[in-house]
């Protein structure tokens, strides 16, 4: 599988993962801030941007995989990795799957803790298997459509060949996986964060011993667009 990614800069390795439904141009508001210290590995995950769709249906396991063979074709030693929502997710199985391979650690508004399950949890998921077998229901049903995507997210519309992917991965619980991670950690997020709330972050801050949360004041989902500036700090303080 090809995956397409770019490098800037110079200094110690910094591998960027963008969130679902991104490419690696988000982020770009941050590049020119820590280009001078880091070397930038800007990557498409696999599905978005010009890399190469996957094959089947994946899970974290298999983005985890991905990106430890991308690792040692680059021959990147003990880079630090920084994960935003969707990559967050992913670095989290990473380093608790192939610690030897991860210096240190940044997650901001990382996916991957799931709140218990609740009854519409549930049942947004059957809408979601109604939806497979019915693809022309929600034309005609536009409150319904409006209601399912508050419960389960408009990137499930958006995700085209991703979306038995999606509705895997949203699926996947990563506390034990974070529980296994040793490595030094930096969770960032967006005091007005409304995708994954600040409770979110908490939890993995609870999760990983050595860890330590910073909360952006007005910012959401993503602080390093909001903010780049007092991200950017935060991270070259952190390495």
């Amino acid at each position: 599988m090809n995956l397409y990614f770019q490098k800037v800069g110079k200094g110690q390795d910094l591998i960027l993962l963008h969130g679902w439904g991104h490419n690696l141009s988000t982020w770009w508001p941050v590049v020119d801030l820590l280009k001078n210290d880091f070397t930038l590995w800007l990557i498409d995950l696999p599905g978005f941007g010009r890399s190469d769709i996957p094959q089947g249906v994946w899970t974290a396991d298999d983005y985890a995989k991905r990106l430890a063979i991308f690792i040692k074709e680059q021959h990147i030693k003990k880079p630090v990795l920084l994960g935003h929502s969707f990559g967050g997710f992913i670095a989290i199985k990473l380093t608790g799957k192939y610690p030897h391979l991860i210096y240190k650690l940044i997650l901001e508004a990382s996916s991957g803790i799931r709140p218990k399950p609740t009854i519409f949890n549930r049942l947004s998921f059957l809408i979601s298997k109604i939806i497979n077998f019915f693809p022309n229901f929600l034309n005609a049903k536009n409150r319904l459509k409006n209601w399912f995507y508050k419960m389960i997210g408009s990137d499930y519309f958006t995700a085209g060949p991703l979306k038995k992917t999606y509705l895997k991965v949203i699926r996947e619980d990563l506390t034990n996986d974070a529980k296994k991670i040793q490595q030094e950690t930096l969770i960032i997020w967006g005091e007005d964060d409304k995708t994954l709330p600040i409770a979110r972050g908490k939890k993995l801050y609870q999760l990983i011993k050595n860890s330590r949360l910073e909360i952006l004041e007005n910012c959401g989902h993503a602080p390093h667009i909001k903010n780049p500036n007092l991200f950017t700090n935060y991270v070259k303080d952190f390495i």
